[in-house]
């Protein structure tokens, strides 16, 4: 074969490349038909608004009566895991630098991301814990198993960042008073943390909550993650604890009591 024909060739087949992924780009532009979306709730039957109506009360399993006046919590990511994770779609320049030849690998480097993981953190308050919906997302078809929930640190760029105190490289923030078992002396305490914290969900399904994949070649879900205020102080020995063991007891408390709730669209 001649150099002119061996050229031809090759600019043909880039050609080919380029009009392919021409292509797949017009189909990305519109999003898949089947979302996910995720909810962040609380429980709270326990919980009493305090007397001066400042913040709410909880008494908690070691007798402590416990008064927030502030507090905030960053979820830093939800996302979904694949039961067999399909590889991530080849891009035009991997598929020219096939045609060049070999690249070379980077260490520490993956491009494998799932594209049901949030990118954004948020920040919630908890004096006024309520619903809050995070993000609605199109992965793909994708089948799902599992589901991961991650407290840590905030950065410049998450939502709900209050003006009031500073939650950047923060996980948790928590202002109040507690009072001892049998005492009515109040005692004032502020916990800020920047420990990190998570929690795995086999999903569950809203049909008799029977476990299953998610299919979201097929149907649409919103995920509801839902963590226990009423539990949240559990085992904090506030007299006798450093702030750096409360802060990490109340994260682990939150995981603890942390449910996934799903709920499946078909269609």
């Amino acid at each position: 074969m001649n150099k002119h024909r061996f050229i031809a060739r090759a600019l043909t087949v880039v050609s080919l490349v380029l009009l392919s992924a021409g292509c797949a780009r017009k189909e990305a532009d519109t999003p898949p038909p089947h979302s996910v979306s995720y909810v962040l709730e609380w429980k709270r039957s326990k919980m009493e608004q305090a007397p001066d109506g400042a913040g709410w009360e909880v008494t908690n399993d070691l007798g402590y009566r416990v008064q927030v006046t502030r507090g905030y919590l960053v979820t830093r990511s939800l996302e979904l895991i694949p039961c067999n994770p399909v590889p991530p779609a080849v891009s035009l320049l991997e598929r020219i630098g096939d045609l060049l030849g070999p690249r070379p690998a980077y260490a520490g480097h993956s491009a494998i991301a799932d594209p049901s993981a949030t990118k954004t953190a948020t920040v919630e308050s908890l004096l006024n814990p309520r619903s809050h919906a995070v993000a609605t997302l199109y992965p793909g078809a994708q089948k799902y198993c599992q589901a991961h929930y991650l407290i840590a640190r905030a950065d410049p760029a998450a939502t709900g960042l209050p003006s009031e105190v500073d939650m950047v490289d923060q996980s948790l923030r928590l202002e109040g008073r507690f009072q001892r078992p049998g005492e009515s002396q109040e005692t004032p305490f502020t916990v800020v943390t920047a420990v990190a914290n998570g929690k795995l969900f086999d999903l569950p399904r809203n049909q008799g909550q029977e476990g299953g994949a998610l299919n979201t070649g097929g149907e649409s879900a919103t995920v509801v993650v839902r963590r226990d205020l009423d539990t949240i102080f559990d085992h904090v020995d506030f007299a006798n604890m450093p702030d750096k063991r409360i802060g990490r007891e109340v994260l682990q408390n939150l995981i603890n009591s942390a449910e996934i709730e799903v709920r499946v669209k078909n269609g």
